[in-house]
């Protein structure tokens, strides 16, 4: 964990590494912002949580599985599993490659439908400001993998 302390504002960043179970994944990571929150003793300021990942997003919802089902609804009809991406045909594209390059057109329509890399949420009193029945979740739009996301909360 980086701890930076400058004019009475303190900046705490952490990087959490995990593997995701597979697609449509929602794992709550509230209670990590919030242990983050509480060990730097901020009262005022802002947690921001943050996905390197393009096919994973980061969003603020209720956490429950008829959640999952509507969105897999929705996204089969948007983007279906099993129509054609010119993202995954190899024989026309061309650049960001990698190694044994995976076809996920749709989780990267998913992405984009979904929005979000990050989100930002006031801490006030000491507390992350969330509604009822919210949730910070770090939601996986591909297949199990090795993921990241970086929690950094800043204040006084």
């Amino acid at each position: 964990m980086d701890v930076v302390r400058s004019a009475g504002t303190v900046v705490v960043s952490k990087d959490f590494s995990v593997t995701t179970p597979g697609r449509l994944a929602m794992l709550d990571v509230t209670a990590e912002v919030e242990k983050i929150v509480e060990s730097a003793g901020i009262r005022e300021g802002t947690a921001f949580v943050f996905s390197p990942h393009t096919t994973c997003s980061v969003v603020v919802a209720a956490a429950h599985e008829t959640l999952v089902d509507a969105i897999e609804s929705m996204l089969a009809s948007v983007a279906p599993p099993d129509g054609y991406y010119a993202h995954d045909d190899l024989s026309i594209r061309t650049e960001n490659l990698v190694v044994d390059e995976p076809a996920n057109g749709p989780a990267h329509i998913a992405h984009i439908l979904m929005g979000q890399s990050s989100e930002t949420l006031p801490i006030v009193d000491g507390r992350v400001v969330l509604g009822t029945n919210q949730r910070i979740l770090f939601v996986e739009l591909d297949s199990a993998r090795d993921r990241r996301y970086l929690i950094q909360v800043m204040g006084t």
